[in-house]
């Protein structure tokens, strides 16, 4: 099997980015290319790619096994100890098993098991996987246990707490360009659920970004400030509650009007498509789902 890099970087759970670093920075491996210089993967580079993944996850410096041989990587990976080894969440497979077993965490109030339920569902779905699969359809099911009253405040703070850290704490091996575009994400005041606003940072830093994060219910302004000192490619606001309020969307066309017209702004949540359908002709880019996010992002930075 030959496959362009695209296919690679779902197959082998790594962002496009990640493997042109490796590639370039650490001579992991060498792809062929095509008459239009397009790079093109075999199995045995898709394998080495996961290979590398796997023990740049657990720890390991890229710079430092880059360039070994393929079965040196299979014999380090046997080796060396996951960082889930010692969960008692035995058996778990498939994104929806993951989500099952971090809802129990949660009730259990045993923040120790839920972190490595979800750590172990970043080492077999990858990143990007644990995102979409996991850590978005396990904040949903929270939320609407806690609104149907079968998880309690202190259950969702739990969960909340561990997912924060889990989020904020870029993953072990990541690199990042010398000139890598830099995304301010934040809240505007008013909106104080912050996990959304997480999510955009961790998938923005995936795609190869620069991200810089002010955290929840912050004054337009104060966003404004940093994002033209920082001089910016871009800012993230996630919006989740309340949805059409007047106040909100007012801070929406300020945040626009703050930031000059070549800093694209992208508005994203639960309650973004509301926002759009009031907001039209603002120029804004809304990503009411992660795919759009990652659509948004991957056409700024081009």
């Amino acid at each position: 099997m030959i496959c362009p890099i695209q296919l690679a970087s779902r197959l082998s759970g790594l962002s496009t980015h990640v493997i042109r670093i490796w590639e370039r920075r650490y001579g992991a491996l060498s792809p062929t290319r095509t008459d239009s210089n397009r790079r093109m993967y075999c199995e045995e580079a898709i394998k080495r790619l996961k290979l590398l993944r796997e023990l740049t996850e657990h720890g390991h410096r890229i710079g430092g096994v880059a360039k070994l041989p393929t079965e040196d990587l299979e014999m380090l990976v046997k080796t060396t100890t996951p960082e889930t080894a010692t969960t008692p969440a035995v058996g778990l497979d498939t994104a929806e098993q993951f989500v099952e077993a971090a809802m129990e965490a949660a009730k259990k109030f045993d923040s120790d098991v839920l972190r490595r339920v979800l750590l172990q569902s970043r080492f077999q779905l990858g990143q990007r996987g644990m995102l979409h699969q996991v850590i978005c359809p396990l904040i949903i099911k929270i939320g609407e246990s806690w609104q149907q009253g079968n998880l309690r405040p202190s259950h969702e703070h739990i969960a909340t707490a561990v997912i924060r850290e889990l989020l904020l704490t870029p993953v072990p091996g990541s690199q990042l360009a010398m000139n890598a575009a830099e995304l301010i994400v934040a809240t505007p005041a008013g909106e104080i659920h912050e996990i959304g606003a997480m999510i955009v940072a961790a998938t923005a830093r995936d795609l190869g970004w620069k991200v810089t994060y002010m955290g929840a219910n912050l004054p337009v302004e104060e966003i404004a400030v940093c994002a033209l000192a920082r001089q910016a490619s871009a800012v993230a606001l996630s919006v989740v509650y309340p949805e059409g309020c007047p106040v909100i969307q007012e801070k929406l066309r300020s945040m626009r009007d703050l930031l000059p017209p070549t800093m694209a702004l992208i508005i994203g949540g639960r309650a973004a498509e509301g926002y759009k359908k009031r907001l039209p002709d603002l120029g804004i880019h809304w990503a009411g789902s992660l795919h759009e996010l990652d659509d948004a992002l991957l056409q700024i930075r081009k």
